[in-house]
């Protein structure tokens, strides 16, 4: 990936918000890694949609049944983790499992590995 100077500065100004926001939000952050499960598939199919593919999901899944085995299967591969921008890297991965074959069919829907474990994960938090 080459980085031209339009790039450069679009991702400094970017680091300049981010390290403002987190300075003056820095105590509110419940967990690090809150964008992870909170899949995109939640403003398309809703929670309760969400947490029956998850579950389905986990079942077809055993080795990814839990809370930690996902985190680490959705975090393999990623770089540091920078609050707001973690987002991004998610899109990317599923974009990047849709570019490369890497799908599940879960209850008739074809999901990115990637959305199939996020809702997995989702699947796991208390209603």
């Amino acid at each position: 990936m080459t980085l031209d100077r339009r790039r450069f500065l679009q991702l400094s100004a970017l680091g300049i918000v981010v390290t403002i926001a987190d300075s003056a939000c820095g105590a509110s952050s419940d967990r690090p890694d809150a964008a992870v499960d909170r899949p995109q598939l939640l403003g398309m199919l809703g929670p309760e949609r969400v947490r029956q593919l998850g579950a389905r999901y986990r079942a077809s899944t055993p080795s990814e049944n839990s809370a930690a085995a996902l985190r680490a299967a959705l975090s393999s591969g990623h770089g540091p983790r920078i609050p707001f921008i973690n987002r991004g890297s998610l899109d990317d991965q599923v974009r990047d499992d849709f570019a490369t074959g890497r799908t599940v069919v879960v209850d008739g829907w074809v999901l990115s590995v990637t959305e199939a474990r996020q809702a997995a994960l989702f699947s796991l938090t208390p209603a």
